[in-house]
């Protein structure tokens, strides 16, 4: 008698192919329901079965060909973007959500740095920043908000910095996530200012300081949430 003999290897390869085809097909098909880009929905898709996506921004800033610079004296300096004095810089990014991972940022004097999300572009841009901002009463950690090019005198969220805190010399990690109507920022992996606002909904990312402040950034990302 002929003895057919099964592949559980083989079998269980060729299954999951066609479950992830199967269920990529469904998401594509519903994508006419949530809004949702057929690349994002595929990638959530692929992801739980442990195919990671790609960043959707990296910059070691070996050149600024992909900024624009509104103002300022933005420059290349031992592999990393520094600025002396007063500038803004920017980077178009057609997206919602999104975290921002600055895994360098020195500010060596002045009164700050801020980065910025949600960014329109343009010279009267509308959109938000976070600011490491020592400058501001004792020091604080500040989210603010832009219309058309001009920040709110006042803070949407304040969060004084604790006494003592070390804001020059040092390589800080800064993170920002960005979802919904919530924004979170973190110092090296630490919670630092949390606010909610919902009047800008999309928009790209940017630098920038004032007054007589010196910083140097590297080892920008920007992931999906």
């Amino acid at each position: 008698m002929k003895r057919t003999y099964r592949s559980d290897a083989g079998q269980s390869f060729t299954e999951l192919a066609i479950l992830i085809g199967l269920v990529a097909a469904v998401v594509v098909v519903g994508l006419s329901l949530t809004g949702e880009g057929t690349r994002d929905a595929l990638c959530r898709t692929t992801s739980a079965f442990g195919v990671a996506c790609s960043d959707l921004l990296r910059e070691d800033f070996a050149n600024l060909n992909n900024w624009t610079i509104h103002h300022g004296r933005w420059q290349i300096r031992d592999g990393r973007l520094c600025i002396d004095g007063s500038g803004r810089i920017y980077q178009p990014l057609d997206r919602s959500d999104y975290v921002i991972n600055l895994d360098v940022a020195r500010l060596t004097q002045g009164n700050g740095y801020g980065i910025f999300f949600r960014d329109s572009g343009g010279a009267r841009f509308n959109g938000y920043s976070f600011q490491y901002d020592p400058g501001y009463g004792q020091g604080a950690f500040i989210f603010r908000k832009w219309v058309n090019g001009n920040e709110l005198t006042v803070p949407i969220a304040r969060v004084d910095a604790p006494r003592g805190y070390d804001w020059y010399g040092a390589d800080r990690k800064v993170q920002l996530e960005v979802r919904g109507d919530t924004f979170t920022a973190y110092i090296d992996g630490k919670p630092v200012a949390q606010v909610r606002d919902s009047s800008f909904t999309s928009g790209g990312i940017g630098l920038r300081s004032w007054d007589n402040s010196s910083a140097c950034f590297d080892q920008l990302s920007v992931r999906r949430p």
